[in-house]
C-alpha cells in the first residue's frame, strides 16, 4: 500500500530521535549508503528507519530512485526537514545549557572540517584537550557548502574552513595563514633548479585539484596574474591523490603545503622554490549564526583565535627545519 494512502491523520507521538537522525543524515547526503556510513549502520537499517518515520507522517519524505541509491526530498520532506533540524538544534542548546551546571570544564563540541583542514584540526584539538580533557569532541567532515548549511541550522558548533563563508561573514574569523605552492618528488627535473623562474614552468606537467576548490582557484589566479600558460595539467579530486601522484613522479603537485607536512618532513616530497610562490591564504573558524555557543564551543573558539596561529607556525616550522634539505619553500 502506498504511504500516502495509509492514513489521512498525522501522528508523530512515536517518532524516535534515531529515526529523525537517520532522516537528517539521509537528507544531507541524498543517499542511504552514504548516510549509513556516517551513522555506522547498514543501508537497510537506514531504509527501515525512514520507512517507519514515513509511516507515522503518513506521507513520503523521499522520492527513491535505484533502490534508494539516489534520493530526492519530496515537498513534505522539505517541510519536515526544517522541523527535524529545529528539534536537534534545541536539544543541542539544552545540552550546552545543562553542561553549565556540571563540571566547569565539561561539555560536548561538534566541529566541522573540510578536506584540507583535516590536516590541522587534529593538532588544534589535541592541544586544546590537554587543557580541557573532559570536553567530548565530534568531528564532521563535509564540503564548504554542507558545513555552511549545518552552521546555519545549528547542527554543528564550529567549522574550520579554508575559504571565506561570505553568507555568514560576521561569524567567521581568520586565525592563521597557510602557504600554497608546488611539491615534487626529490628526483623530479624541477629539482635541478635552485630557483625556478616563471618562464621555465611550461616544460613540466602539473597535478591540481578540480575547478571550484580553494587550491585550484589560487593556482588559476597565479597563472592569470603572471600570464603563464601551462599546456600539461592533470586534475585529481583530492590532496592525497595529488601527493601520491607527485611522489610517483607523475608531475608537480600544487596544494597547501600544510597538507604535505609529513611528506616534506620525511623527504618523500620537496617544495621547489618558484618565482612568485608560495601564495598565502587563511584558515578561518566559523560559528553558528543561529544559536548561542555552548561553553565548550566558546572555549575552543577562544583557544583557536588566541593560540591557533602560534601552534601551527611552531608545528610546521619544526617539520621544515627537521628536513631542511630539499625543502626550499617554507611550510609557514
Amino acid at each position: 500500500m502506498d504511504i500516502q494512502a495509509r492514513s489521512s491523520d498525522v501522528s508523530l507521538k512515536n517518532v524516535t530521535l534515531r529515526q529523525l537522525r537517520a532522516f537528517l543524515v539521509a537528507s544531507r547526503h541524498l543517499n542511504f549508503g552514504k548516510a549509513a556510513q556516517e551513522l555506522d549502520l547498514t543501508p537497510q537499517a537506514i531504509s527501515i528507519q525512514i520507512r517507519e518515520l514515513e509511516a507515522q507522517v503518513g506521507l513520503a519524505l523521499f522520492e527513491r530512485r535505484g533502490h534508494g541509491k539516489s534520493l530526492r526530498l519530496t515537498a513534505t520532506g522539505q517541510y519536515f526537514l526544517v522541523y527535524a533540524q529545529k528539534i536537534f538544534s534545541t536539544l543541542r542548546e539544552a545540552k550546552g545549557a545543562i553542561s553549565k551546571f556540571r563540571e566547569v570544564d565539561a561539555g560536548h563540541l561538534t566541529v566541522g572540517l573540510v578536506r584540507t583542514t583535516k590536516y590541522i584540526v587534529p593538532l588544534l584539538l589535541a592541544r586544546f584537550q590537554e587543557v580541557h580533557p573532559h570536553v567530548s569532541v565530534q568531528l564532521v567532515q563535509g564540503s564548504g557548502d554542507q558545513l555552511l548549511q549545518q552552521l546555519q541550522v545549528g547542527e554543528i558548533d564550529l567549522a574550520i574552513v579554508s575559504r571565506p563563508l561570505h553568507q555568514i561573514a560576521g561569524y567567521v574569523q581568520a586565525f592563521a595563514d597557510y602557504p600554497l605552492g608546488f611539491v615534487a618528488a626529490p628526483d623530479h627535473p624541477m629539482q635541478t633548479f635552485a630557483f625556478v623562474p616563471r618562464d621555465a614552468l611550461a616544460q613540466f606537467r602539473y597535478i591540481v585539484r578540480e575547478p571550484g576548490s580553494v587550491t585550484r582557484a589560487a593556482f588559476d589566479a597565479y597563472l592569470h596574474q603572471h600570464r603563464i600558460h601551462l599546456p600539461n595539467v592533470l586534475e585529481l579530486p583530492t590532496n592525497e591523490a595529488i601527493k601520491q601522484a607527485a611522489m610517483a613522479g607523475l608531475g608537480v603537485g600544487f596544494l597547501s603545503l600544510h597538507t604535505a607536512g609529513l611528506e616534506l618532513h620525511s623527504g618523500l616530497l620537496c617544495a621547489p622554490q618558484v618565482e612568485g610562490l608560495p601564495l598565502t591564504r587563511q584558515w578561518s573558524v566559523a560559528r553558528s549564526p543561529t544559536r548561542q555557543m555552548t561553553p565548550a564551543a566558546e572555549r575552543f573558539h577562544h583557544f583557536i583565535l588566541e593560540q591557533g596561529d602560534a601552534l601551527l607556525a611552531a608545528h610546521f616550522q619544526a617539520l621544515g627545519s627537521a628536513h631542511a634539505q630539499g625543502v626550499a619553500a617554507p611550510l609557514h
